[in-house]
This record gives C-alpha cells, structure tokens and sequence, in this order.
C-alpha cells in the first residue's frame, strides 16, 4: 500500500473501532463521538481501563498493537462487567463483531477495575510474559535483532550456524510491513512450514533515520530479494558483504574484483576461501586431515578424473581414476596445504568466456571440468543474460565479468536490448513498472519510452568464500 492508501486504511479500521464500542466509551462518562477520533479514542480506552497514558504509543506500533489490541479487549469487557475468558474470545475470532453485538443489543454498564479478580483469569507470570514479548518485539523490530547464518557464502568469516547480533539503527530501521503476523518469529510457525503471518494488509516500505550508508566491505543482513513472492519483510535473511555502492562500477578480472578500475582488497577481519585445482599423484587425503589440519568440509571438494568428470557422475564399471580435487581452501591455509606429499601442483580456478582463453599450460583434466559443467563458463546462467534463450549477449563468466554499473538514485539509462537485460527486474519488480517490448521498442506503464530514471539505490552483495 501506499502511505495514502494506509491512511484510508487507518481511517477505516478507526472508524470500524467506533461503531462496535461507542456505546462502551458513552457508558463510561465520555462522549459517543470521541469512540471515532484517531489517538484520541485511543487515549480514553487507556482511561476506561486505568491504564498509563504512554500506552497509547504501543498502540500504534505495527506488531505489538495487534498484542496491545488483545489486552485492550480483554481489560475493556472486564470493566463492564464481562469477565469471563469467554468473552475475550469470542471478540477476538469474530473480529470485534462481537463486541459490536454487544455494544448494540446489551446495556453495558461500567463497574471499574478489579485487579484481583483479572488475576482470577490471568496469571502474574502470564501478565509479565505478554509485556516482555512486547518488549522483546520493539527491541527486535527497532534495535537489534540476533540472526543465524543460513549459508556457507560468508565462510570463512562467518560459519553456518553462527548467531549474529546485527544493529538496525546503523542504516535505519525498517519499519514493518507485514503487520499481521506472530511475534518473535520470522517467516514460519517453528516446528511446521506453515507461514507465520498474513499478507491481507501491506504497509508503505518506510525507514527510520540511519546513522551511517551502507559503506563498501561492510557484511550487511538483508531480505534475499528473489523471493517476491513473500512480503519484503517476511524474504529469507542472507549475510553477503557490500562489494559495489550506488553508482559504482563492478568488475571481476581473473577472479580479482575491481570498483572503478581499482583492485578492492578484502578487510583484515575477513577470512575469504577460493576454488582451486589441486593435482595430486597417488591416493588422495582423508576427509579427517582435510578437516583437522585445513578446517576444510568434506561439501566443500570433490574429486575429478583425467577428463574433467567428477566422481559422483561416473557412471560405468571402469575404474575411477582421480587425478585432482577441486578444492575450497581458506586463503590462510593455502600455503600449508601446498606442502601435502604428492601434491603436484594448485591452481586457483580461473573461469574463461572462452576455451581458446585458457593458458596454454593448463591441466586437460582442468579444461575438461570447467567447459563441461555449467556455472563456470559463460552462459545463460550468468547474470545479466536471459535464463532461457539461445543468445548469449555477455560472454562473462563468474571469475571474468563486468563491467556492470550498480544504478544510484536520480540515475537515467537508455533503454536498449543489453540495458533491458541488466535492468528490466529493477524496473519491474523492485521499482513496480509495467516494461513491455514491442517491435523493437519499449512501453514504461503503458507509454513509449527511450529511457528510465531509477528510483532507489542499489548495491552488489557478494560472500567471502569465492
């Protein structure tokens, strides 16, 4: 929704409020109307319930309203007298219309506060673990938040599994979007698959002030931006590292990356692994030497013959005969691993747009394994080209690519067949365009267009292990 559509939304849930409660403000010695003015409204319920003023705020925070929402509820019905769980409940799964029912076919009368007989019904320790989850929610919507990692592209430097406390102030935090979901929780029901919210209603992206921008090398948590068919906020979390900013150039030379024409070097804080073609003569290594002395996971090599096939894929009755692994070795531990005994020789994996690019020295076997599975080689899989299509209009690969521009704010760029490619789902997905192509030329929202002005800005995400 837009911030005018969640006005009207705002002003239309306000309005709902009254009509099923004006009675109980009118009961309580306050006027009809005053049930259907916005903060006010809700600052004489704090008053009818003898609540603190200061809870008005909790009302209007996305997530910890829908709690206030049911303690509010409860406290209303038990000060007119209604003080049976029952009642609670069936306000809660009629959405209010029972209250409504109420409010219209019963004459309430408002009998005040007894704090003994709510603790009758609700428990101290009940009492205290609803407001620590409010508690809890505002600090993880607006502070902090602890998140584990979900794949191993950070590795070194941040292992799967590892919890993170990550700051949301340092960018701004994002308000939510989804309101209508469980707190604590991310995007399932712990235990189950089932989704842990509801996406009937969709508040404006909005965030607060920040301290800092996204700074280049910073490793940053975010919403996997693939998943659009979940609300922003509720998309899986990854850990990459900021590699590009708006407006930068991105280029990977021999598997080295450049930012405007300079080589970027990674911080001392980071721990980076790349792939390399380890040749050996004899049997290979354990998995136990491997992990012990190199901290190298079995997932993370496997072995190749003389004509690049990988072992998992032999699919005769002929002997296997390895020859090398393919390797992710930490960069700390490159030099010790190359002291292995027969070991003949490392070559960090270096991917070519084409075979004739390849140096002449080059392992067959190597050669072999890089042109004959996809991912190394360029292809449709790399972006920007067409997932499916015969084309191929970037011959980039994932260790030779670029130049790619990161789009900035306020940005303009021709629309032309390349341009289309590298930039149609930011115009479409990201920035909500309709982009059409016909007879050669493109359509923004229904009108002929030659060019595009980017709206937001972007940033180039990369892990360590590489």
């Amino acid at each position: 929704m837009t911030i005018l559509e969640t006005l009207i939304f705002t002003l239309a849930v306000e309005l709902y409020a009254g009509l099923i409660s004006w009675k109980f403000y009118q009961k309580a010695g306050h006027p009809a109307w005053a049930a259907f003015v916005p903060i006010y409204n809700t600052y004489l319920l704090t008053r009818i319930i003898k609540r603190p003023a200061w809870w008005v705020i909790l009302f209007y925070i996305p997530i910890v309203g829908n709690i206030m929402g049911i303690v509010a509820v409860f406290e209303l019905l038990h000060v007119f007298n209604y003080r049976k769980l029952k009642y609670t409940i069936y306000t809660i799964l009629t959405a209010g219309l029972y209250l409504a029912y109420l409010n219209y076919t019963e004459k309430p009368e408002y009998v005040g506060r007894d704090d003994k007989n709510i603790r009758t019904h609700v428990s101290e320790l009940a009492s205290s673990l609803i407001f620590a989850i409010v508690a809890a929610t505002i600090i993880r919507t607006f502070t902090f938040e602890a998140f584990t990692i979900p794949t191993p592209s950070m590795e070194k430097s941040l292992m799967v599994g590892d919890f993170l406390f990550v700051s949301k102030l340092q960018y701004g935090s994002r308000l939510p979007i989804t309101p209508l979901c469980l707190p604590l929780v991310h995007n399932r029901i712990p235990g189950t698959d089932q989704p842990s919210y509801l996406d009937w209603v969709q508040l404006p992206y909005m965030r607060l002030p920040k301290i800092s921008d996204v700074q280049r090398l910073d490793p940053v948590v975010f919403n996997y931006p693939m998943e659009t068919e979940k609300p922003v906020d509720k998309r899986e979390h990854y850990v990459k590292r900021c590699i590009a900013t708006p407006g930068d150039t991105l280029q990977i030379i021999n598997g080295q990356v450049y930012i405007n024409g300079d080589k970027q070097e990674m911080p001392d804080r980071a721990l980076p692994q790349y792939t390399y073609y380890a040749e050996f003569k004899g049997n290979g290594y354990s998995q136990k030497l491997l992990k012990e002395q190199f901290d190298i996971d079995p997932d993370a090599y496997y072995l190749i013959n003389e004509e690049g096939l990988r072992m998992q894929d032999y699919r005769t009755n002929k002997a296997f005969n390895a020859v090398a692994y393919i390797i992710t070795i930490p960069t700390h531990k490159l030099e010790e691993f190359k002291t292995l005994p027969n070991l003949v020789r490392v070559i960090r994996l270096n991917s070519y747009q084409e075979i004739r690019d390849f140096p002449s020295d080059s392992p067959p076997a190597l050669v072999h394994h890089l042109t004959r599975y996809e991912g190394f080689m360029a292809g449709p899989g790399i972006f920007p080209n067409a997932a499916h299509g015969d084309s191929l209009d970037f011959k980039w690969t994932r260790d030779n690519y670029g130049p790619l521009y990161i789009p900035k704010k306020g940005d303009k760029v021709e629309l032309s067949h390349k341009n289309f490619l590298k930039f149609n789902r930011i115009i479409e997905v990201y920035e909500g365009n309709t982009l059409e192509v016909r007879n050669g030329k493109y359509w923004i929202n229904g009108q002929e267009a030659s060019d595009y002005t980017f709206q937001q800005d972007y940033y180039w995400m990369m892990g360590d292990n590489r």
